[in-house]
Formats: C-alpha cells, sequence, structure tokens
C-alpha cells in the first residue's frame, strides 16, 4: 500500500473514531423539544402559566434548567399552551403555578424528554 492510501485509511479511521467519541455525547446536547401545557375546558379562567424545569427527579430550585412563564387577559388563554423549551433528553421534574383569578394552585410532574412531544394535562390543577 502507497504511503498516500495509508494516510487516506488513517484518516478515516481516525474520523471514525471521533465520530463513535462524539455520539454519546449529542444525545446531552440540548435541543428543541414540544410540551404540550393541556388546560382545556379550564382555559378561560387561566391567566398565568409559570413553569421550572429542573433535570433529574430532585433538585431545587437553584438547579432549574429552564424557567418559562405564559400570561393571558382574563378568557384569552388557549386551551392547549405549546412551549419549546431547549432542553437535552433526559428525566426532569417540572413544577408548573397555575394562576386564575386570586388563586394559585402548584403541580408538579416526572416528565422523560425524547424528542418527541410531551403533553402535560392541568385542566384539573386550575383554580375555580
Amino acid at each position: 500500500m502507497d504511503r498516500k492510501r495509508l494516510l487516506r485509511l488513517l484518516s478515516l479511521v481516525a474520523l471514525a473514531g471521533g465520530l463513535a467519541a462524539a455520539l454519546p455525547l449529542a444525545q446531552r446536547w440540548p435541543k428543541e423539544q414540544t410540551v404540550h401545557y393541556v388546560l382545556g375546558d379550564a382555559a378561560p379562567r387561566v391567566q398565568e402559566l409559570d413553569a421550572r424545569w429542573v433535570e433529574g427527579t430532585g433538585g431545587s430550585e437553584d438547579d432549574v434548567s429552564r424557567e418559562a412563564t405564559f400570561r393571558y387577559a382574563q378568557g384569552q388563554a388557549p386551551r392547549v399552551v405549546t412551549h419549546l423549551p431547549r432542553l437535552p433528553d433526559g428525566d426532569y421534574t417540572v413544577e408548573i403555578d397555575v394562576v386564575a383569578g386570586s388563586e394559585r394552585s402548584t403541580v408538579t410532574r416526572r416528565i422523560k424528554l425524547a424528542g418527541g412531544a410531551t403533553s402535560i394535562d392541568l385542566s384539573g390543577a386550575v383554580p375555580r
């Protein structure tokens, strides 16, 4: 085998090795996730929705990976609020405050994000 072919082969082997090493890391890169907060028939009562995402199944407010707040005029909240957070795939604890009038309720859910759409039903948590 001549020197050029050997260098080309070694380059391909190095490239393949680099790709194999990067693949597990790529799974931990943040990407756009689709989350649907389902308010259903209770939507007209909702004025605010606050979501705090914590990586893993525990953690504290100091570990928040992503936060989002959605505010609506009375009667204007949609039945489904769509959120596109940039988070890596994995397990999360999401704490959601739902505000209706002067009342607030908090829902905590454990969610696994895996690149598809995730729905969280909040219709029963909306204060009356």
